[in-house]
């Protein structure tokens, strides 16, 4: 809901091709979380939701890592964005999420191999 706006999806300046990119990547995120959300709800698959989850947040860090590649910048022109650090707040959020769900992951990865050696 957050890209929803005059900054990201609905910007003036964007090209019109850009936008359709832009709402195909936040559809299909949508629908990412929605199967999670579905597979946490179903007994025994937390760890498929877990990496279907990392996989958006993967695809953010991927993409800010790759930036000086293809001339990508954090925030556009023009747009307020808060900082901590010199770092724009959405790309902390955004690092802090992966690390905390590849945290989570390999703690449910370590429960379930542990698990299994007490059959």
């Amino acid at each position: 809901m957050v890209d929803i706006n005059p900054s990201h999806l609905l910007n003036p300046d964007w090209d019109p091709h850009a936008r359709v990119h832009e709402a195909w990547r936040l559809s299909t995120n949508l629908l990412i979380f929605l199967l999670a959300i579905f597979l946490l709800w179903s007994k025994g698959q937390e760890i498929l939701a877990s990496f279907l989850s990392l996989c958006i947040h993967l695809g953010f860090v991927i993409s800010a890592l790759l930036m000086p590649f293809y001339g990508g910048e954090p925030i556009g022109e023009g747009i307020p964005e808060p900082e901590i650090i010199n770092i724009p707040l959405n790309m902390l959020v955004f690092f802090f999420l992966f690390f905390l769900q590849s945290f989570v992951l390999l703690l449910l990865l370590r429960e379930r191999i542990n698990s299994k050696g007490y059959e």
